[in-house]
């Protein structure tokens, strides 16, 4: 437990400084991240092998990355990530077909997968941070840790009935009721303060209320997405790079789910703040 909080601590002091300061740094980290996350995915789905070198239809996956942070740095608008995952779609595919039979139809449409649930979706946090007013909409994805951490409370104490027990046998309704609510609080308290020191209507609240009631249900999802991958291809974790946590895809999981959810609430609800 002690090397879990510690490990908790770095992320968000790391975390912290890398969305204060935005621009190439957050867009580096990004990058990085997402390398390491579709590593993290590629090994769990079998794609790569462990002792063996990298694959072509990896590699194409990792070109992709390369490809769509260009792109997002370049465009710095959704509407471009048209571009990137077709490019992927279309990459990946013609590997398949030059390859054949090295590689099945589901290693080419797993490895497409593997591209667009952690890279693409991370890379809308680049989004949220130019965007105005950014660099307090950036830190609303993570309300996902929020609602794990209240799920997780709720459950132990008023779990009862099992949400989805093939699946996550700890996971609870009560709990995931107790992650939504917490959710909706934190996201209350923080309108609250934005009212105060940056913008200052009282819309802030029942947006940002709903905002954080449709992530909460988002980001349990994307945690028994993440949970069901593993238990599809048995592992206990992605990996071990984050002491306590396991890897990336472990500390990350819901938060990867739910950040482009966050992104077109934000787009779609501001508005009527601004």
């Amino acid at each position: 437990m002690k090397t879990r909080v510690i490990s908790g601590i770095i992320i968000v002091l790391v975390l912290a400084g890398v969305l204060l300061t935005g621009g190439y740094v957050l867009a580096g980290t990004l990058f990085v991240v997402s390398f390491i996350s579709f590593f993290e995915l590629c090994r769990a789905t079998g794609i790569h092998k462990e002792g063996v070198k990298l694959s072509p239809i990896e590699a194409c996956g990792y070109a992709s990355i390369v490809v769509h942070y260009i792109q997002m740095i370049l465009c710095g608008d959704y509407r471009y990530y048209v571009f990137s995952i077709m490019f992927a779609f279309f990459l990946i595919m013609v590997c398949y077909v030059l390859c054949f039979p090295k590689f099945t139809s589901t290693q080419a449409i797993t490895a497409f997968f593997c591209f667009v649930y952690a890279p693409v979706n991370m890379s809308f946090v680049y989004l949220l941070r130019i965007r105005p007013y950014g660099q307090y909409l950036a830190w609303l994805p993570f309300l996902a840790w929020v609602c794990d951490t209240c799920a997780y409370f709720a459950g132990r104490t008023f779990g009862k009935h099992k949400l989805v027990p093939k699946l996550s046998p700890k996971k609870t309704v009560e709990g995931a009721i107790g992650g939504v609510l917490g959710s909706v609080l934190v996201g209350v308290i923080y309108a609250h303060v934005l009212r105060i020191y940056v913008l200052d209507s009282t819309r802030l609240y029942f947006i940002m209320a709903i905002i954080a009631f449709v992530a909460s249900i988002i980001a349990q999802l994307g945690d028994l997405l993440a949970s069901g991958i593993k238990r599809n291809h048995d592992i206990k974790d992605y990996g071990t790079l984050i002491p306590g946590h396991g890897g990336i895809m472990d500390r990350f999981d819901s938060v990867i789910f739910v950040i482009p959810c966050i992104y077109f609430l934000v787009a779609v609800l501001f508005p009527f703040v601004i």
